[in-house]
């Protein structure tokens, strides 16, 4: 479980509309932190999607506007104008570490999750073992703040 103080910080950023790449080693307490206490205080419209197997990466971008009620949108483009209004959103993207792994079209999907991270109104949320650095994808990096979870600013339990 993420500490106060970095959990504060997170809960700011993302009510700011800020993007974040929250990364740390396997069973650290990523998705424990973000599923069951961040999307329980957030006040945010959020979304919470697992790219885990069995979840079919290519329907990545028709499961998007589906979660945001928006079922008869085609066009991308209409998508992102669509959740450009209105309300903050948060989308949150668990196991991003896969999309490099399983996707055929990884540039492409990263040019679209850029389409969203620049929102203003609009936070994405990455979980992932990696920091985004690693994917050596500079203009998509650059749109995120990196929070590692780590032994220093996580309390853990004991199994």
């Amino acid at each position: 479980m993420l500490r106060y103080k970095e959990y504060t910080w997170l809960i700011g950023k993302l009510k700011a509309g800020k993007n974040v790449n929250l990364w740390g080693k396997q069973d650290i307490g990523k998705t424990f932190t973000v599923k069951n206490c961040l999307l329980k205080d957030i006040t945010l419209e959020s979304v919470y999607l697992n790219l885990e197997y069995p979840f079919s990466v290519a329907h990545l971008f028709d499961v998007i506007p589906m979660s945001f009620d928006l079922y008869y949108q085609q066009d991308w483009q209409n998508i992102v104008t669509e959740l450009s209004e209105g309300f903050n959103r948060l989308l949150v993207i668990d196991n991003f570490d896969r999309l490099h792994f399983v996707s055929d079209s990884f540039s492409d999907d990263l040019l679209r999750l850029q389409q969203l991270a620049k929102l203003e109104n609009f936070s994405l949320l990455l979980i992932s073992r990696l920091p985004l650095r690693c994917f050596h994808f500079t203009g998509f990096a650059n749109c995120f703040e990196e929070l590692e979870l780590n032994e220093t600013n996580t309390w853990t339990f004991g199994k």
